[in-house]
């Protein structure tokens, strides 16, 4: 995959789907991404984005970090081309901040390395049809800590290192899982380590534009 390729793996209308080892795309439709012409200024960069959803006809929202803005509660969409229902979709309904957590197995009381551990609660679909669409032996979303970043707000840039030793250690009641599979729907919580106490939640696996929630 070149840089163009992967630029445009996570915009508003692509399908980025993980395999075993690799990530590929699956297709764009009229939603494409606002990284893929990362040249010039803002207008030219965000020129391919559609200026509504198609399924619901909303306005679509891209800051300067190529994120598509969302609401908290408010599903991110990827489409692929000549389908008319999303083939993957991710909401964060919820923000919590809080100051430490549960040492996972031992039951002490520990601080984020960071400054704020985030607690979201996430919900993730991935349609069967993307099995059809990749070669990959497995088609597969990520969603561990790695592929979630972090700004102090919008059009601030994003800071992808809250995935730390101390966000992993913490006993999580309804952990999510670390993926979702071709044809399946999770639900749970997944701990972010934050350098920001208020700001953005970003979901971008490949840190080349995804969607952001406020909290």
């Amino acid at each position: 995959m070149d840089k163009k390729q992967k630029l445009a793996a996570l915009g508003a209308g692509a399908v980025l789907v993980v395999g075993a080892v690799s990530a590929v795309s699956i297709a764009t439709n009229s939603q494409s991404s606002p990284a893929a012409n990362a040249t010039g200024n803002l207008e030219d960069r965000i020129a391919n984005v559609a200026a509504v959803d198609p399924q619901t006809g909303d306005k679509v929202y891209v800051d300067s970090e190529y994120q598509v803005v969302k609401d908290l509660g408010e599903p991110g969409k990827l489409t692929v081309e000549g389908e008319k229902k999303p083939t993957f979709e991710i909401t964060v309904s919820k923000v919590q901040k809080l100051k430490s957590c549960t040492l996972r197995g031992f039951g002490d009381e520990i601080t984020p390395e960071n400054g704020t551990f985030l607690l979201l609660d996430v919900t993730a679909t991935l349609d069967a049809s993307a099995s059809e669409a990749v070669d990959e032996e497995l088609a597969i979303m990520p969603l561990d800590a790695s592929v979630f970043g972090v700004s102090p707000g919008q059009n601030r840039n994003v800071d992808y290192g809250v995935s730390t030793v101390a966000s992993y250690s913490c006993d999580l009641e309804n952990a999510l899982d670390v993926a979702v599979g071709a044809g399946s729907t999770v639900k749970g919580q997944v701990m972010l380590d934050s350098p920001y106490s208020s700001g953005q939640v970003v979901y971008d696996p490949q840190e080349s534009g995804g969607w952001t929630w406020a909290y």
